[in-house]
């Protein structure tokens, strides 16, 4: 992954590998876990982008940045509460980045994120059906047959979704609460309406360009952050190579929508974080090995090439990089339910009774 894995001097000891349920948050401090590193394609390996913010508030405010197919996997392996994960961040609106949000609001409000809806904050497009708050509504919508079935056992307001829009183009201050201040910041990427976020907290900062080509804007707004992640593609020959792309289809993602090696390496000399992260890059040997010459020949900083699951602790003292150790399969942990809510039994359509086959 890296080779600084500790930058600066903990105050405490950290273990080698993270494992779940083992080493609490300490107040003040921030902990970073990808949980999903990967691409459109997702793989056991890499599930589809996502990156997930633990605060050491008195709260325990969990954020999420972006989420992508299956990234909720490798959330139920971390024996975090369920029902903390209401705060949604999305870069732009590629499925990609976006799959698992119908398993949050559907399937998640079945096994304990029981109080209250998700709520999401997102870039506006330039027209209202390409920005966030129409993606949010045609979500609830194709979500209505699920909604309709859980009214009874399940909370109908933990199947909501609720969308705050904000200007794609500007840079700004889009959330404060709890200590917690989320900035976000325009990216190139595709077409106009995706974003980058900067996340501070208790004098911490910790950074995220989505998908982008090396943009001012990111530069401007993270100067000096803690932890930047950063988006990086191998060139196109690798990128095709890797992934089954045609060489035009690989050259085109590149030149319109993903940043280089080189590039990135510009962007982290330009931003100077106390360290640099690689992510939504392919995962092998070969690229990775790629990705480190090409960045090495203009950045000499701390670089760490993520994967699914690295655990990265932010702490005024030190910065802690591992990879999580975690269990395949796991029991939801609901957590401390916020409000009431008692279940009941809704009665059954009357064509059940002739069709239901006795038991007794």
């Amino acid at each position: 992954m890296t080779l600084t894995p500790i930058i600066g001097t903990p105050k405490r000891q950290y273990a080698e590998v993270f494992i779940p349920g083992e080493e609490a948050l300490e107040d003040g401090e921030l902990r970073v876990t990808v949980l999903g590193s990967g691409n459109p394609w997702p793989t056991r390996a890499q599930a589809s982008p996502s990156i997930l913010v633990e605060i050491g508030n008195p709260q325990r405010d969990l954020l999420l940045f972006d989420l992508g197919t299956g990234s909720l996997i490798n959330y139920a392996s971390l024996k975090l509460p369920v029902n903390l994960l209401d705060k949604l961040f999305i870069t732009h609106l590629h499925a990609d980045h976006m799959g698992d949000i119908l398993t949050l609001s559907g399937s998640f409000s079945k096994v304990g994120r029981a109080d209250g809806p998700i709520y999401v904050w997102g870039p506006s497009g330039t027209t209202p059906h390409l920005g966030t708050k129409h993606f949010c509504e045609a979500i609830e919508s194709a979500l209505s047959w699920d909604t309709e079935a859980g009214q009874g056992p399940i909370n109908p307001e933990s199947m909501k979704i609720v969308a705050s829009e904000f200007d794609f183009s500007q840079t700004q201050v889009i959330y404060k609460q709890n200590g917690v201040t989320v900035t976000s910041f325009p990216v190139v990427h595709c077409i106009s309406g995706a974003v980058g976020y900067r996340l501070d907290f208790a004098g911490l900062s910790f950074a995220f360009s989505g998908d982008s080509l090396p943009g001012w804007p990111l530069v401007n707004a993270c100067k000096g952050v803690d932890v930047l992640v950063h988006e990086c593609f191998p060139p196109a020959a690798a990128l095709a190579a890797a992934s089954g792309l045609s060489i035009e289809r690989a050259t085109i993602a590149l030149e319109a929508a993903h940043t280089s090696p080189k590039a990135a390496g510009k962007v982290f000399s330009l931003v100077q974080p106390r360290l640099a992260c690689l992510w939504h890059t392919l995962l092998s040997p070969e690229v990775v090995a790629m990705l480190f010459a090409e960045l090495g020949g203009v950045y000499q900083g701390a670089v760490l090439q993520t994967q699914d699951l690295t655990v990265i602790n932010i702490t005024k003292d030190a910065i802690v990089s591992r990879q999580a150790k975690v269990e395949s399969q796991l029991p939801p942990i609901a957590g401390e339910q916020r409000t009431t809510f008692t279940p009941f039994q809704v009665p059954p359509p009357d064509w059940w009774a002739e069709a239901l086959i006795p038991i007794d």
